[in-house]
C-alpha cells in the first residue's frame, strides 16, 4: 500500500499536490518490491528498464575491482531514485552493484508508464530533469575534487559545504567510506575532523551530526 503523504516528501514529487499524486497512481501501472538486508537488488552491468524509487530502507552502491577489492561509491537513501541518468539514452547499463543496508522496499515504474506520468503531471518531469542535472553537476564537481590536488582539510570542508543545511551538517558516510572517497587514510581523516572540532569550526550534535560554527 502506498502512503501518498509520505511520497509527497520525495524530490521526484516536489510541489505535486496530494490529490494530483493520488490521481497519478490510480492511472499508472507500478510494482512495489520488498528487499531484505544484504540482498543484492542489482548487479553491475544489469540493464535498467524503468524508474526504481526507494520508498523505505537504504542501499549501498559498490564497485567490485578486478583484484577483488570493493570500492564504496555512495549510499542511496529513502526517497532517492536509482541511477536516474541511466533510465533513458543508448546505454542503460548499471555501473555498480546495489546492496541493501537494511530491509525496505522500492517502487518500480516501467519506461512506458514513467512517460505517462510525465504527461499527466509536468511537475514530475521537471523534478526528474532537475535530479539528473543536479546529479551530473555533483559528479562533475566530485571528479574535479579528486583530480585537483587538495589537502584533506579542503576535501573535508568541501564535503561539509555539500551536505550542510543552514548551519547543520549530517555526515552521510562513515569515516571508512569517506577515507576511501577522499583517497586518504582513516586516522588522517579522523585527525582532521577532530581538529575542526577542537578549533571551534565544528560542534558535535549527535552521531555523525555537527553544527558549523565558523
Amino acid at each position: 500500500m502506498l502512503e501518498i503523504k509520505e511520497l509527497m516528501t520525495f524530490k521526484i514529487f516536489k510541489n505535486v499536490k496530494e490529490e494530483e499524486l493520488k490521481y497519478l497512481f490510480e492511472n499508472l501501472k507500478f510494482e512495489i518490491k520488498n528487499f531484505k538486508k544484504e540482498d543484492v537488488l542489482f548487479f553491475r552491468n544489469e540493464k535498467l528498464d524503468g524508474l526504481f524509487l526507494i520508498i523505505d530502507g537504504s542501499l549501498s552502491a559498490e564497485m567490485l575491482k578486478d583484484n577483488g577489492e570493493i570500492t564504496k561509491i555512495e549510499n542511496l537513501l529513502k526517497g532517492e531514485m536509482i541511477a536516474s541518468a541511466f533510465i533513458f539514452g543508448d546505454n542503460n547499463i548499471l555501473p555498480v552493484d546495489l546492496i541493501a543496508l537494511e530491509k525496505g522496499k522500492i517502487i518500480y515504474i516501467d519506461k512506458k508508464n514513467l512517460l505517462k506520468a510525465f504527461n499527466l503531471n509536468e511537475k514530475i518531469l521537471v523534478n526528474f530533469l532537475n535530479e539528473i542535472s543536479n546529479r551530473t553537476q555533483f559528479l562533475s564537481n566530485r571528479i574535479w575534487s579528486h583530480f585537483n590536488n587538495k589537502t584533506i582539510k579542503e576535501k573535508v570542508m568541501d564535503y561539509i559545504l555539500e551536505n550542510k543545511k543552514e548551519d547543520k551538517i549530517v555526515f552521510k558516510h562513515s569515516i571508512n567510506e569517506l577515507s576511501e572517497r577522499f583517497g586518504v587514510s582513516r586516522p588522517a581523516l579522523s585527525r582532521v575532523i577532530s581538529e575542526f572540532v577542537k578549533n571551534g569550526i565544528l560542534e558535535r550534535n549527535g552521531k555523525n551530526k555537527f553544527i558549523l560554527k565558523k
